[in-house]
């Protein structure tokens, strides 16, 4: 019996080996209240954190900043996606009824090139040999074709060409076609910034370098006439990645 009060009989060992249990979740109960009562009496020193997160919104600013100026971030996301703007085929419809009504765009040739949509000023009417200026109705000709390109935000690039005769005259404005052709992409360009569009326009020169292009034009004037031209090319993404 005495066995038995002791809880050392048969039945007694087992439950002796385990009441310690009970003890330490009693204790551990009492160090978990205890901790939750010092943490609701406990307060967050506000000039500590406001020290804290000012100092990491410091950090992502100059981070930003740095990637703003250095431009890595727009360079790095255009290589993986451009945002596109207005239908080329939409854009085409407009330009082509504008032609149909106006006498001054007649000459004006507006196809598609792969993803792209051409307008070209082609022809004598529009550059004469030599110079990179238009003429008053030529001028008249890009304003209303910039009047339509102001709405849009499709990126445009402007290829100035020429005709394969090179420059020889001392008293020439351009010392060779590349600069002349450079010069007249410009001009339209110029034309078409005044007119409204407002995205950065890239320009190019491209001298008489797709003068083979001309192979199937027989009649010798009007091949040279169509060497000196500027194509506005409107690209289907947007202007904004420039």
């Amino acid at each position: 019996m005495i066995r038995d009060l002791l809880g050392l009989g048969r039945s007694g060992s087992a439950a002796s080996s385990t009441i310690w249990m009970t003890s330490l979740a009693d204790l551990l109960a009492l160090l978990l209240a205890f901790f939750v009562m010092l943490f609701s009496m406990s307060e967050i020193k506000v000039d500590h954190w406001q020290t804290v997160t000012e100092t990491l919104g410091n950090k992502i600013t100059d981070t930003t900043d740095l990637v703003t100026r250095t431009g890595e971030a727009e360079k790095n996301m255009a290589m993986i996606y451009e945002t596109k703007a207005i239908d080329l085929g939409y854009l085409e419809h407009i330009l082509n009824g504008k032609k149909a009504q106006s006498p001054l765009l007649s000459k004006v040739k507006i196809f598609r090139a792969d993803e792209r949509l051409i307008i070209s000023l082609a022809g004598l009417d529009f550059f004469a040999p030599g110079t990179e200026q238009e003429g008053q109705e030529v001028t008249e000709v890009i304003d209303m074709i910039g009047s339509t390109l102001r709405f849009i935000n499709n990126r445009v690039a402007v290829y100035g060409h020429t005709d394969p005769d090179p420059i020889t005259s001392p008293a020439a404005k351009f010392r060779n076609n590349w600069s002349l052709s450079v010069a007249r992409a410009l001009s339209v360009a110029n034309e078409l910034k005044q007119a409204g569009y407002g995205f950065p326009i890239r320009v190019f020169g491209m001298a008489d370098s797709r003068f083979g292009e001309l192979a199937t034009v027989l009649d010798k004037d009007r091949k040279y006439a169509l060497a000196r031209r500027v194509d506005i090319v409107v690209q289907e993404a947007s202007g904004r990645g420039q």
